[in-house]
């Protein structure tokens, strides 16, 4: 018996990007975008599902509004439930925000072109869309040539106030995630060495 599982899209990041001509997070079953307080729009946590499927939003709204039976008085739950939806004040700051998301794509999309411009005159690698894509640069990040040259660069920039952060750490390598079966993750050990997270937020 073959079991097919939905394709559900991780896209947290990347609401504004696409690929193809299409909106990353619109390619499976269901998408997820985050509203983290870190996010070009933020409501300080939560996110939204996304999905053309009329069965699979029912049923996700279902669950996630703690799987309460409508009626009029009655508080019947047919199965476990959770409560995962944003407050309404929460969702206000959203939809505020997505008012301006042309503005907050265009900013970040402005900087992005000043640190590219930047990065190619003083011969740093900056890391740009791919072809075929268009990024909402979320988050700009620059490669450099090993990890002692990125150790450096972080603590000059932080220690004159800027703040940079190295991409995350490999999972492997926390304590709670240290015996976990992986390949040589040669490519993400590379990318750990190299990639530093450079200043991204909308300007004023």
């Amino acid at each position: 018996m073959n079991i097919i599982f939905p394709s559900l899209k991780d896209s947290a990041e990347s609401l504004g990007s696409y690929f193809k001509g299409q909106h990353t997070g619109t390619f499976g079953l269901a998408g997820i975008l985050s509203y983290n307080g870190n996010k070009t729009i933020t409501t300080g946590g939560g996110g939204m599902i996304i999905t053309n499927d009329e069965v699979f939003a029912k049923r996700a709204k279902h669950i996630t509004t703690t799987a309460k039976v409508p009626h009029p008085w009655e508080y019947y739950h047919d199965e476990i439930g959770y409560n995962y939806r944003l407050t309404n004040v929460s969702a206000a700051i959203g939809v505020a925000q997505m008012e301006n998301i042309t503005v907050y794509l265009a900013n970040k999309r402005e900087m992005a072109e000043k640190y590219y411009e930047f990065c190619q005159q003083n011969g740093i690698e900056f890391v740009n869309e791919p072809n075929g894509s268009r990024s909402n640069f979320w988050l700009n990040a620059i490669a450099l040539k090993d990890r002692r040259e990125r150790n450096e660069f972080l603590e000059y920039s932080n220690n004159n106030g800027v703040m940079t952060r190295p991409i995350w750490r490999l999972m492997n390598k926390l304590e709670m995630f240290k015996d976990c079966q992986t390949d040589e993750l040669k490519n993400a050990q590379w990318l750990e060495d190299r990639i530093v997270n450079i200043p991204s937020s909308v300007r004023l």
